[in-house]
């Protein structure tokens, strides 16, 4: 939740380059809202991401464990994989 932290710190501005200079709008609650939604979401599917990459691996140590066992070698167990 850190990044949320970030997030609620550091983006409650909208920054609007014009060809006469920037100009900064005070984010609405309803914007701010839906930023920390936003925020919460992408946490979410990067921890969702995280077990899903952390399932595969554990899936493919399995499988080379269970190959091994099986009497392959190493190498044709990683030819196969």
């Amino acid at each position: 939740m850190e990044n949320l932290n970030f997030m609620e710190l550091n983006n409650m501005k909208k920054i609007i380059n014009t060809p006469e200079g920037i100009i900064e709008i005070d984010l609405t609650s309803e914007e701010i809202a839906q930023r920390e939604q936003d925020a919460i979401k992408a946490e979410q599917d990067r921890q969702e991401y995280l077990a899903k990459v952390e399932a595969q691996k554990q899936a493919k140590a399995s499988a080379l464990a269970k190959l091994t066992a099986l009497g392959l070698t190493e190498e044709e167990v990683k030819s196969i994989l």
